[in-house]
């Protein structure tokens, strides 16, 4: 089984930098959409944002340098995925039940595209 990194600054900065930059993407896409369909908005980044988080661990394991994976784990997969998409916001939406359905199919899509 392989040990787990130690924590350090490195890794705090990491996650605070692409966590600036995944909440900027998400709010440059949010600014940016059609109000019309603002309700398909939330659901389409965390898709998008699950497809690539499993790109990212996917590169991430094939590094040969464990330290590296470590650091690309951290700054793409903690620190931009984890800014870009959103669960509050998606719990919000799974609250109403006329949009039940929408959340399912988001589970269910963001674990496909994983």
């Amino acid at each position: 089984m392989a040990t787990r990194p130690r924590f350090s600054g490195v890794h705090l900065w990491l996650v605070f930098a692409g966590g600036t930059i995944g909440t900027a993407a998400r709010l440059a896409v949010l600014l940016v959409e059609d109000p019309s369909i603002q309700w398909l908005s939330i659901p389409l980044i965390n898709i998008v944002g699950s497809f690539l988080l499993g790109v990212v661990t996917g590169m991430a394991e094939r590094q040969a340098d464990p330290a590296r994976a470590t650091r690309m784990r951290t700054f793409w997969g903690v620190g931009v995925m984890g800014g870009f998409t959103t669960y509050s916001s998606f719990a919000v939406l799974a609250v109403d039940p006329a949009s039940l359905p929408l959340a399912v199919v988001t589970v269910l899509a963001g674990l496909a595209a994983a």
